[in-house]
């Protein structure tokens, strides 16, 4: 199987999800379907049950990053431990606060483009009469859009401190597990051994 042939599976993927230097990269969805494989076949092999197989399965779907995508395979593969997470410079850190900003303009520029084509183009073919109504859709789409031009800088720094501080979180040593103390099985009174023979 192939989640027990760890190097086949982690090979299957676009990046190893388990490389602290992917885990925070946007996962597609060849990469999901990776991780449902593994998790049918951990299903037909008994090793997980229906309901397990159901809530991993959202989990997967739901998984945005490669990070994401190895919670679902932790007990199902002997070396799906993430490695220690080492520190990335701020030049690296700034590079994907970039990238995540162009995604965001990107998304800003389809709030202008989609919506405004729509409703300009029924207002067209239904007469285009002195009411122009589109520019109720055209103002604001464009308003955010110019709001997420110009405030770049403050996107890519905010971006930058907080994927800082995720990654302080990351290499912050675990605190050991607190261990309660479990209570002792009580005596049983000879009285109450009587009671339970008779």
């Amino acid at each position: 199987m192939s989640t027990g042939s760890t190097d086949g599976l982690w090979g299957r993927f676009e990046h190893d999800p388990r490389d602290p230097a992917y885990a925070g990269m946007r996962a597609s969805d060849r990469d999901r379907a990776v991780v449902h494989d593994a998790l049918a076949e951990a299903y037909a092999e008994g090793r997980i049950d229906r309901d397990e197989l159901d809530e991993r399965s959202s989990q997967v779907e739901a998984a945005k990053t490669y990070g994401a995508l190895v919670m679902p395979l932790s007990d199902l593969a002997v070396d799906a431990a993430v490695p220690a997470v080492s520190r990335e410079s701020r030049a690296e850190l700034e590079r994907q606060a970039r990238a995540k900003y162009r995604e965001e303009l990107g998304e800003a520029f389809m709030g202008v483009l989609i919506p405004n084509l729509i409703c300009w183009a029924i207002w067209w073919m239904t007469g285009h009469d002195g009411f122009v109504w589109p520019v109720f859709v055209l103002i604001p789409t464009v308003g955010n859009f110019v709001r997420v031009l110009a405030s770049r800088q403050a996107m890519v720094e905010r971006r930058v401190d907080k994927l800082e501080r995720r990654q302080a979180r990351a290499l912050e040593t675990p605190k050991p597990p607190t261990t309660s103390r479990t209570s002792e099985p009580r005596p049983v009174r000879r009285d109450q051994e009587r009671s339970e023979e008779a």
